[in-house]
């Protein structure tokens, strides 16, 4: 089974507005075993300039952020799919399809 891209589209300062909530995808490792997981966090923009914007990322005080930074912010949050492991991973097209569907 072939899993999605984590980096898929890339954000652009442009795109971005005061109040916006975006998403931030990142694999870790879980503890100290070789399960890696996707962890996404919150992050919620409160200034936005020419070439950065200062933005609170999973709820701590407001920081600023550069270009690269937010080339891996997504603009909708991702469904994410649990293991029994307790690992997530991001939903493939099919299962998207098939969750939307039955709601």
């Amino acid at each position: 089974m072939m899993y999605p891209d984590i980096t898929g589209v890339k954000m652009k300062l442009s795109q971005l507005e005061v109040g916006m909530t975006v998403w931030s995808l990142s694999r870790t490792k879980m503890g100290n075993t070789t399960i890696k997981t996707v962890t996404l966090h919150s992050v919620v923009i409160k200034e936005v300039h020419d070439n950065h914007v200062i933005a609170s990322w999973n709820g701590n005080a407001p920081r600023r952020f550069g270009e690269t930074a937010i080339t891996g912010w997504k603009k909708e949050k991702p469904l994410l799919i649990r293991d029994r492991s307790g690992s997530a991973r991001l939903a493939t097209r099919e299962e998207k399809a098939r969750i939307l569907d039955t709601k």
